[in-house]
């Protein structure tokens, strides 16, 4: 039986389809849109996330520094990584901040999804305060504006 989900594939075929993907890039096949090669340190950090499928399976930071390479790893470096594996590998990692079993997990329901949306969101309401505090009420709306343009552009690129 397959669950109702923003994902086109049932969960047993979307995890061996993301382990397959994952795999390829590890094993030193090129991925992503722009047909890219691992970095060391995306390499290490992909392999500490491989099995955390799922955000009640979360890692860490700091329990990924327990893995083998991870430790000559800093929090900024992973979190680097952990950027350029999502936007040019697109490999689906979520993240969680919640106070206990927060972290970086591989996301495979709409759950999953979700909870890396919201914490996005919030990280941009956060960001969008400061910008007002510091330019103005206008100024931010000109400048979310600009925005809107931006991503409107990309989305005519893309179809």
């Amino acid at each position: 039986m397959t669950e109702l989900s923003l994902f086109p594939e049932p969960v047993e075929e979307r995890i061996q389809r993301i382990d397959a993907e994952i795999l390829a890039l590890l094993i030193g096949k090129s991925g992503g849109p722009l047909g890219l090669h691992l970095s060391h340190a995306e390499r290490l950090v992909l392999s500490a996330i491989r099995f955390c499928r799922g955000a009640a399976r979360a890692i860490t930071i700091r329990d990924m520094r327990n893995f083998k390479g991870c430790e000559e790893l800093d929090a900024r470096e992973i979190k680097e990584a952990v950027r350029a594996l999502r936007i040019n590998f697109r490999v689906p990692i979520g993240s969680s901040k919640m106070s206990s079993g927060g972290g970086y997990f591989i996301m495979l329901t709409a759950e999953d999804h979700s909870i890396l949306h919201k914490q996005v969101l919030d990280q941009v309401r956060a960001e969008i305060e400061v910008l007002k505090a510091v330019d103005g009420p206008r100024t931010t709306l000109e400048l979310l504006g600009q925005l809107q343009l931006e991503i409107g552009a990309a989305a005519q690129e893309v179809a």
